[in-house]
């Protein structure tokens, strides 16, 4: 019998003429965008589920406490996507197949590791470092990747999914719902993060005093951190990438990076990405996500790691013509709106795109908005005038 959850059972817009015009231009803006010949900066709208908590007063513990409840609003919130005329997504126009995921994000690792974890109103939820001793982080047992926290529930609720899923054949809308595969636990940060997450600001002092330790914490965590991966990966019956030379790529994404300098960088950071590359016989990823603030380390990252795609990079708080002008317009950047300008409302927002989309910020392409939608609190109208300001500011012809 074919499982169905109780879902509305059509989208809640008119698909009409102007919907037609909408989903047309966004075939033409991703065409152009990715055939490398722009006609716009495109923007990708992934606020629908914070708007949608808002809006029914969904609480993150019910999210993360009931597999039906993680499916039913994913979905929901997949819906709701494509009714808000905010980013380049198709309008009132259902997938092929829709597509939900085992999210404990961003928690998962750290609370592996017992970091408490907050539940907040206003944000996904987050945790506390644990500030370990030098001493303590010495002798710490890295918990198991299978059992420890809150990974007993991951598995469970993987096997919730696909009976829901696979079992009794849940559709929404008519199309069938899949769980995306491999479901790994949410690794966090990064390395560094993670050793930040453990022995909190400190680990920057052992780099000058105690770095044979830090060598090898970070090579712990990083171990540990391929550990997990790899079972998550296998029990979903997939080839692990890195155990296959040439398969995979060394993961270089790190948070916790931006108050370092080069020199440490390259010391610790930099000399284990090298490390595992030669171990597990992988080149570096070509993909970095960062929204921190270490945007000095670009230059020489880009020089070792060669790296084509930097995703998530905060404005104002990163210099992004600069950046541009430092790596190269044959990087593909995803920038972001901070989200303290979106709260402030649509007239910042709409001026803040304004002052963002330059002519050096935009160049001839490979530049794309991105409104994460993170945090509660931004106005629907801040959404609506960001995509507004993209069409306005953003056109190349």
């Amino acid at each position: 019998m074919t499982a169905r959850l109780p879902f509305p059972p059509a989208f809640d817009l008119p698909v009409g003429a102007a919907a037609e015009r909408h989903n047309r231009e966004v075939r033409e803006v991703w065409e152009t965008y990715r055939a490398d010949r722009p006609i716009r900066v495109p923007v990708q709208f992934a606020g629908a589920r914070t708007l949608y908590h808002e809006r029914h007063g969904i609480d993150w513990r019910g999210y993360y406490e009931s597999p039906d409840e993680m499916i039913r609003l994913q979905l929901e919130a997949a819906k709701y996507q494509r009714e808000l005329p905010y980013g380049d997504h198709p309008l009132g126009e259902p997938p092929e197949q829709w597509e939900v995921r085992v999210d404990f994000h961003p928690i998962a690792t750290a609370a592996s590791f017992g970091c408490p974890v907050m539940f907040r109103p206003d944000a996904v939820p987050a945790h506390h470092s644990l500030h370990l001793s030098l001493e303590e982080c010495q002798s710490l047992v890295f918990p198991d990747p299978r059992t420890s926290a809150l990974l007993p529930k991951h598995a469970t609720f993987i096997d919730e999914f696909d009976r829901r899923c696979v079992t009794e054949g849940l559709r929404f809308m008519d199309r069938p719902v899949v769980r995306v595969k491999p479901t790994i636990p949410s690794t966090g940060g990064g390395v560094f993060s993670t050793a930040l997450d453990l022995r909190g600001h400190e680990i920057m002092s052992d780099m000058y005093e105690e770095p044979a330790f830090v060598h090898a914490f970070l090579e712990r965590i990083a171990e540990w951190r391929i550990d997990l991966e790899r079972i998550w990966t296998l029990r979903d019956g997939m080839e692990f990438p890195l155990d296959h030379p040439g398969k995979g790529e060394i993961e270089i994404v790190d948070h916790g990076i931006d108050m370092l300098s080069v020199e440490i960088y390259e010391k610790f950071l930099g000399a284990l990405i090298d490390k595992l590359g030669l171990k597990y016989r992988q080149a570096p990823s070509t993909f970095l996500h960062h929204c921190g603030r270490g945007s000095h380390l670009f230059p020489a990252m880009k020089r070792r790691y060669k790296f084509d795609r930097l995703h998530g990079l905060c404005w104002p708080i990163n210099d992004v013509g600069r950046i541009r002008r430092e790596l190269g317009y044959d990087i593909w950047i995803t920038a972001v709106i901070a989200d303290t300008i979106m709260q402030q409302g649509p007239k910042a927002t709409h001026a803040a795109v304004r002052d963002f989309l330059t002519p050096e910020v935009k160049g001839s392409g490979r530049i794309c908005l991105w409104a994460p939608g993170e945090v509660a609190g931004i106005p629907v109208a801040s959404y609506e005038a960001l995509y507004a300001a993209a069409k306005e500011f953003g056109r190349y012809r």
